[in-house]
């Protein structure tokens, strides 16, 4: 009887297990719309602006939703103020999230091709960096480069911008369609922090 009972026990136990095991492993994280993706940001000034607007708009619908839950439920079904505005946005986050994994293997190899031109001078130190604001052409050719922020070090700064000069085209960007393109690579930053 004893027998029974510890095979039950034991039974129960490791189901309890699986259960949970299931039910944590497939729970959707909920992915960030404003993305460093190996060291370049893809959302220039503009599209953080509007970022941050919605991200505002979300907080003011909680807020409001919270006080309406307080009060008498009528049963009456959430509405969309601007039903057009909601849809392109449903768009533009999908978009994004299809285009994720390309963007950010893109990005991966224009780092590498960089870094891989990069002079190290004795000064650098394993905690710098610089950023640099590039705008590049639909055929990839880099045509301005500007200095965001500097590392501090005149020396790593320089061979940072002359590492990127030497590099002149992003060929992987070719391929690409032209709205991908535009949102995410025609003007982007690089955060140049060697490993």
């Amino acid at each position: 009887m004893m027998k029974w009972l510890s095979a039950l026990f034991f039974s129960i136990i490791v189901h309890a297990l699986i259960f949970l095991s299931y039910v944590f492993f497939t729970t959707e994280s909920v992915e960030n719309t404003t993305r460093k993706i190996t060291n370049v940001n893809f959302l220039d000034e503009e599209q953080q602006a509007k970022e941050e607007v919605r991200k505002s708009s979300k907080l003011q619908e909680k807020s409001l939703r919270k006080e309406d839950s307080k009060e008498l439920n009528t049963n009456k079904p959430n509405e969309i103020e601007n039903f057009e505005e909601y849809l392109k946005e449903e768009e533009m986050e999908k978009r994004v999230s299809d285009n994720a994994d390309v963007i950010e293997q893109i990005s991966y190899k224009v780092i590498k091709d960089i870094e891989a031109l990069w002079i190290r001078p004795n000064s650098a130190k394993a905690d710098m960096f610089t950023d640099f604001n590039l705008s590049i052409n639909r055929l990839g050719i880099i045509e301005n480069i500007e200095m965001k922020k500097t590392s501090g070090d005149k020396a790593f700064d320089r061979a940072a911008l002359n590492a990127i000069r030497k590099y002149k085209q992003i060929k992987y960007v070719r391929n690409l369609d032209d709205q991908t393109f535009q949102a995410y690579f025609s003007n982007f930053t690089v955060r140049f922090k060697p490993e």
